[in-house]
């Protein structure tokens, strides 16, 4: 395969993944997900497989999260960077040279000052430490994505350039309003993350429905000198029993997948509710003719 940012480059339309982390959940896996790399890696691998068998050449390793900061409150017993290094081994597994595999980069789970306690600089330094041993297993790119706050992403993205100049895809989370939990814009984060160096900006995860999505990035993506990315839920959940439900179909997925191609936007995949079916009825669209 050609270097990842090679790929990113060509005018051509590329199929993401779908989510993970509540898939584990529904097939018996734990909170958070990564930790299912060490206590049901086959659950890991088998999602990552589908993935790939029904076409996407984007698959993430099972690493969201699995920075200091988060997995020393959340699963301080464990060793985040085995984790690490097994959720990048299970993805390349999984890609069996067919598809590129990003390291799955997510927040640290604390507020930045002045609304909590994190500085910029510790967000960056906890980043850093993760990004370190993504590194060292031989990852394709970086997926920084599922951010509500500009200021925390850039922190990952200038982690990921201190060591690397490996592609990386930076995703906000972004409301109905157009704007993220901080109230900054797609196009804010576009004109931040460029100077940081990014290879592709988008959207991931949110309670937004793929037309209204539509309308907030075609403008970005119709002048943007990156090509954009949008991985959306499958609806929004109903909570069933404690646990998130989606009720959206693989059908419905894809018409929200068909309306984004057509505003231009060139990555397309899916987040939370999202399973092989919901994926494969995107590759369909994406590649019909």
């Amino acid at each position: 395969m050609k270097p990842l940012k090679d790929f990113l480059k060509e005018e051509r339309l590329i199929l993401h993944c779908g989510g993970t982390g509540p898939e584990l959940i529904k097939r018996g896996g734990v909170v958070p997900g990564a930790l299912s790399c060490l206590l049901y890696p086959d659950l890991v691998r088998d999602i990552q497989r589908e993935y790939v068998e029904v076409g996407a050449t984007l698959i993430q390793a099972c690493t969201f999260g699995m920075n200091p900061i988060y997995a020393k409150m959340h699963i301080p017993d464990y060793d985040w960077e085995e984790i690490n290094r097994r959720g990048v081994a299970l993805a390349k597994e999984s890609a069996g040279g067919k598809a590129y595999v990003l390291a799955n980069i997510g927040p640290t789970g604390l507020m930045l000052e002045p609304f909590g306690p994190l500085t910029p600089a510790d967000a960056e330094e906890s980043f850093a430490a993760q990004i370190r041993i993504l590194l060292e297993c031989g990852v394709d790119g970086f997926s920084i994505q599922t951010f509500y706050s500009l200021e925390e992403l850039a922190a990952a993205v200038r982690a990921v350039r201190r060591y690397s100049d490996l592609p990386v895809i930076a995703s906000v989370v972004l409301n109905p309003n157009g704007a993220t939990l901080m109230g900054e814009t797609l196009e804010q984060a576009y004109e931040t993350l460029m100077p940081l160096g990014i290879e592709s900006l988008g959207h991931n995860c949110g309670d937004i429905s793929a037309e209204r999505l539509a309308e907030l990035m075609a403008p970005l993506a119709a002048s943007a000198e990156i090509p954009l990315i949008a991985c959306p839920n499958a609806g929004v959940p109903r909570v069933v029993e404690g646990k998130a439900v989606y009720d959206m179909t693989p059908e419905e997925f894809a018409s929200g997948i068909a309306i984004l191609k057509s505003c231009g936007i060139r990555i397309l995949g899916g987040c939370c509710g999202t399973d092989r079916h919901h994926i494969a009825a995107a590759a369909k669209v994406l590649f019909q003719d």
